[in-house]
């Protein structure tokens, strides 16, 4: 199998720290081009309907600048790293539902395989009440998978 494309799904947290390590390393290893991805969720804005104050549109306007900077930290990070390395290094923002949105980038962008951070998950009831994006995507992903933790 010849790696020629890879998403790096990226949140700039620290579980995906090795993940973007370990992305950079295989597309040198490779010569693939990594595109990192960030997704912004907005599920925040939803709890903005519940205000009811005067200033419930500034706090909107602020919410999006924040969640909108977040995601730009986060594909910097990616880039700031690959910058050191000389590999084809590419970033993409996409807003909504972080699985449907993954799933859309993996279906519609031609990649090869797709790198993930994981956080490692303790007990039963830390598993029971994950959110578990990995796993989701992992199921309806047509393309292989890596995920580092």
């Amino acid at each position: 199998m010849t790696i020629k494309k890879i998403l790096l799904c990226t949140d700039g947290e620290e579980h995906t720290v090795r993940a973007v390590e370990y992305a950079i390393t295989l597309a040198e290893q490779s010569k693939a081009e990594v595109v990192g991805l960030y997704v912004v969720n907005p599920f925040l804005k939803r709890y903005t309907n519940e205000i009811y104050a005067v200033n419930r549109n500034e706090c909107r306007e602020y919410l999006d600048r924040a969640l909108q900077k977040e995601g730009e930290d986060a594909v910097n990070k990616f880039m700031a790293k690959a910058k050191t390395k000389e590999i084809a290094a590419y970033t993409k923002i996409r807003y909504g539902d972080p699985e449907q949105e993954i799933l859309t980038e993996i279906n519609e962008g031609g990649y090869d395989i797709v790198i993930m951070g994981a956080k490692l998950l303790k007990g039963w009831k830390e598993r029971f009440e994950s959110f578990s994006l990995p796993e989701r995507i992992f199921k309806r992903s047509p393309i292989s998978m890596v995920f580092v933790r």
